[in-house]
């Protein structure tokens, strides 16, 4: 797996915390729950997860509980504040209307071997990605190559922007990057400030 890192202007940084709806990748051990997963997330003390964090979905379905423990060998899980309407009050944890939801992440299963890793992948939403999503840009996460080449196919001026990329240490040109992106499957992705460079 390659490791990228970009230098940005210090405008374009927020703009890349969009990247992580699509996802970040982690590795849990069986058994983890899952406020523990989201506790070594920086910034993600437990007072900010339940403050901010007001909707979880759990391979696709609403979760509640923060001490659920996760097995199976995949997950994936969705992260975001909350949302508008009734959809927003269902889905919200906790709230009044959850009797409302047909299936909760609670009653899934899974066989799994207790060594073998999962592989998580994690979705940030709306304002959890804006407030948490540049500091874990900077300090380097796991993405999907292609989901920063669709990025910057439909973002050209942030790719133009960058004001230094390195691959593996070595300096590269936007050229080279798209090249990359386009040939390998996940890479090491840091994004940071430039400001002071």
């Amino acid at each position: 797996m390659k490791e990228i890192s970009l230098l940005v202007k210090t405008e374009a940084l927020s703009r890349f915390t969009t990247l992580l709806q699509n996802g970040i990748y982690l590795e849990a051990g069986q058994g983890e729950t899952l406020g523990g997963l989201l506790a070594i997330l920086p910034g993600f003390t437990e007072e900010y997860i339940g403050r901010k964090v007001q909707t979880i979905f759990l391979n696709g379905l609403p979760a509640d509980d923060l001490q659920q423990q996760l097995f199976g060998t995949e997950a994936v899980i969705a992260l975001s504040a909350a949302m508008p309407g009734l959809a927003g009050a269902i889905f919200r944890k906790d709230g009044v209307h959850a009797s409302l939801r047909t299936e909760t992440a609670a009653k899934l299963s899974g066989t799994h071997s207790k060594d073998q890793p999962i592989k998580i992948r994690l979705k940030l939403f709306n304002i959890i990605a804006m407030e948490r999503g540049e500091k874990i840009l900077a300090d380097g996460c796991v993405v999907l190559a292609s989901a920063l080449e669709n990025f910057f196919t439909y973002r050209p001026p942030l790719l133009t922007g960058i004001r230094k990329i390195m691959a593996n240490d070595i300096p590269v040109n936007a050229r080279e990057l798209a090249l990359i992106l386009h040939t390998d499957t996940m890479i090491q992705l840091t994004v940071k400030d430039s400001y002071g460079s």
